[in-house]
């Protein structure tokens, strides 16, 4: 896209978020605060057990209570199934295999009962008195026993999925190779919005129409799978997206909303159900756990030839979008380094420990710790530098990548690296590392860089397209009908500066709401970091088709030639004649009355680009060997943006991100025990990085605009993450010279690894 980037007034400077005003003084709604006239409150009953069969429920000592509505369970509700992970209607890869209430239980926080009562404490009192008979089965929480056959008949489909893809040229790859073999564990990762899951439903019988609100990520996507799961017309299926607070992909999945439509569907009534964490982190979903091994073949003077890699993933109760989830990132492995040949070998494979969904990043994170990892093994063994066996095999600008054969575009994975190098001051932190570890037995000091490359959208792994209409009002402002689908991150106020940029208007001249299906275009949602580069762009695009009707219809109004009218600063002007200029809303006034017709434009754009984006990520740290503790003491985020819209806020992305990535790979992890079944389901023993152990971040952007992107973006929300994990990791093994790498690296792994190196040392 060609456009002089100095001339920008709005894009490129910093504003605050739609709602910080409202977020600051506590006016903000969320669905949790939203209240209706004959308001239900919904309780849920969890399985305790981690496998088991309903034999029966009796909830008439919880029906008997005052105030309770009714008790729904699966001996009274639809037999239907769903998949949490329906985002369009007959999509295909998916399987339909949970019920509202399933009878066959297959995890601990498994739905099996929901009371609806007056008052929030009325339906957690009844949910005591429910009474359930279970006939106990046997369960794992292991994917070698399940990969054995010890859930065969959990689910009719099957419990595991295999997907296996080469990429590239395997003639291509040199002979006389240095083959390095590394393997790698993720544990399961809770997303710990601050928000927890919450859904309010309204069905009007006499309309015969169902409302949803709810902070998801797909108001279509909601609607299709209530549609479907109650045999209801789209159009009767009304998704309203509500302020949200936080998801990282945990409201991604349909979760609550089948419920709370269950709950009103009985009752005719509004119905909320809102979660406590401990059921957050029972029932939604999580970051998968993996297991992977990586096999690299690099030439010795360090150019990477191929990549072999195996990953299981744990599903947990059901597969839900973890098929999509591992051939998504086969399309990841080529983003980042330039080789001849790759083969990923995927499986998803269920258990009955948490069911895992999507996190931030949706397998760009897990892949750049397993391949970073690898790459500083061999870096070791070649006697090569990390940061240099990294230059050495970054894509360049215009590379295609071997998995779609797409061209990558301008990408800047060597001016990051270059960048990184001098503002970390990379050679002289390892000199000085090397220094103080020789005076320290107790301390040990080490610096990780890691490269991390993501997408803008689906294209071209699947279609993707959106809509946008934009009208102007008589006053001059303009509304813009889009589905946005804001995290809390910024997003509708992103969308306000393009829009307004575009238009030459303020941005309070600008309005956005976010999803709504009964009025928005068609749109898939917020995934795959596509709403700047997709739904953005179609919003740049649609301004212009504004300004184009407006020029046109203003030329009917002037009885004069389109072509000699323009549009400069927000004003209508004869090209040759000065004293002939409108307003937007003198303009807007003279159409309205003259031609009887208001200024309007509709526009849907298809994507068909997907330029590489690039993060790459310093971390300097300090390990206690006595205490297994680890400290961040620098850390340095370099990002190919594009064009950062709002810099600022994309910055806090970064940091945000940074806090994140290092709490999974340092204390995070939600264990589950192999003998109960049960995994860790409260911030008590859920460690999240808190503030003041976080680093300070520095963030430094590359923007050269040079994307289809508006006003040249690329993705930033999922970007940031992908290799913080991998920089830390690295930064710890440099550290004690070790090679293991099983997030998190918490005291006790670390402490273990001392002491056996003790051991060996004695002997």
């Amino acid at each position: 896209m060609e456009f002089n980037m100095k001339n920008l007034k709005i894009v490129g400077v910093s504003h605050p978020i739609h709602d910080a005003e409202a977020k600051v003084r506590g006016n903000a709604i969320y669905t949790g605060d939203m209240q209706f006239a004959g308001m239900q409150y919904a309780a849920m009953l969890l399985s305790p057990k981690p496998h088991a069969l309903i034999k029966s429920i009796d909830a008439s000592e919880a029906l008997a209570l005052d105030g309770v509505e009714t008790v729904l369970h699966c001996f009274n509700t639809t037999e239907r199934t769903f998949s949490r992970f329906q985002k369009l209607s007959r999509q295909p890869g998916i399987m339909n295999q949970e019920r509202v209430f399933n009878r066959e239980l297959r995890q601990i926080g498994d739905r099996v009962a929901c009371v609806v009562a007056e008052t929030p404490e009325i339906a957690r009192q009844a949910v005591r008195l429910i009474k359930v008979e279970y006939e106990e089965l046997s369960f794992t929480t292991d994917v070698h026993e399940v990969l054995k056959g010890a859930l065969a008949g959990m689910h009719p489909e099957g419990v595991s999925f295999e997907f296996e893809r080469e990429m590239g040229d395997k003639s291509l790859v040199a002979q006389d190779c240095v083959e390095t073999v590394t393997h790698s564990i993720m544990d399961r990762v809770s997303h710990a919005a601050m928000e927890p899951h919450a859904c309010v439903a309204y069905y009007n019988k006499s309309m015969d129409e169902l409302t949803i609100w709810s902070p998801n990520q797909g108001v279509f996507g909601v609607r299709t799978m209530i549609a479907d799961l109650f045999e209801m017309q789209y159009h009767k299926v009304r998704v309203i997206k509500t302020t949200m607070g936080g998801s990282f992909g945990a409201k991604q999945d349909w979760i609550l909303e089948p419920v709370a439509a269950c709950a009103t569907l009985a009752t005719g009534k509004p119905v909320k159900v809102v979660y406590s964490r401990e059921q957050v982190m029972l029932n939604t979903s999580c970051r998968a756990p993996y297991i992977a091994d990586v096999k690299s073949k690099f030439t010795r003077d360090g150019l990477l030839q191929s990549l072999d890699i195996d990953v299981i993933l744990d599903a947990g109760a059901y597969l839900g979008n973890t098929m999509a989830y591992i051939k998504y990132q086969s399309t990841l492995v080529p983003r980042t380094y330039q080789y001849p040949y790759a083969r990923y070998r995927g499986q998803a494979v269920c258990t009955n420990g948490t069911t895992s969904g999507g996190l931030r990043g949706w397998s760009s994170g897990e892949l750049c710790l397993f391949v970073e990892h690898n790459l500083n093994i061999v870096a070791r063994r070649l006697d090569i530098d990390p940061l240099e066996l990294r230059l050495k095999n970054v894509h360049m600008p215009w590379n295609k990548e071997m998995a779609n054969n797409i061209s990558l575009e301008e990408i800047r994975a060597k001016e990051c690296l270059e960048l990184g190098r001098e503002k970390f001051a990379w050679d002289e932190k390892k000199q000085s590392d090397a220094d103080f570890n020789l005076k320290n037995k107790r301390y040990q000091r080490g610096v990780g860089v890691s490269c991390g490359g993501h997408l803008n959208g689906y294209f071209p792994i699947n279609f993707d397209f959106t809509g946008v209409e934009i009208r102007f009002t008589e006053s001059g402002s303009a509304i813009v009908n889009v589905a946005v689908h804001d995290h809390g991150c910024g997003t509708v106020q992103a969308f306000k500066m393009i829009a307004a940029e575009t238009l030459g208007l303020p941005v309070d001249m600008v309005w956005v709401a976010e999803g709504d299906s009964a009025y928005n275009p068609f749109d898939t949602g917020c995934y795959a970091s596509r709403s700047i580069y997709v739904i953005g762009r179609a919003v740049k695009d649609c301004c212009h088709k504004l300004q184009e009707q407006l020029l046109q219809d203003m030329a009917c109004v002037l009885s004069m030639p389109v072509e000699d009218l323009e549009i400069v600063d927000a004003q209508v002007r004869a090209k040759n004649d000065p004293s002939t200029c409108f307003s937007y809303t003198d303009a807007v006034h003279k159409i309205l009355f003259t031609l009887q017709k208001e200024v309007s434009a509709k526009h849907q754009y298809k994507n068909t680009t997907n330029c590489g984006v690039m993060g790459t990520h310093f971390a300097h740290v300090e390990v206690d060997t006595w205490t297994g503790m680890t400290k961040i003491l620098d850390y340095l985020a370099v990002h190919d943006i594009g064009k950062a819209i709002n810099p600022e806020i994309c910055r806090a992305q970064v940091q945000g991100a940074v806090v994140m990535g290092s709490g999974i790979a340092l204390t995070e992890t939600m264990h589950t025990n192999p003998k109960t079944g049960k995994s860790v389901s409260s911030l008590k023993d859920y460690h999240v990085m808190n503030a003041w152990e976080a680093p300070q971040v520095q963030v430094l952007f590359i923007e050269d605009g040079l994307t289809e992107g508006p006003y040249g973006a690329k993705s930033i929300g999922e970007a940031s993450l992908v290799p913080v994990t991998a920089a830390i990791v690295g930064a710890v093994n440099e550290a004690l010279q070790s090679d293991f790498c099983e997030c998190p690296l918490n005291p006790d792994k670390i402490v273990a690894l001392m002491q056996e190196r003790m051991k060996k040392e004695c002997v």
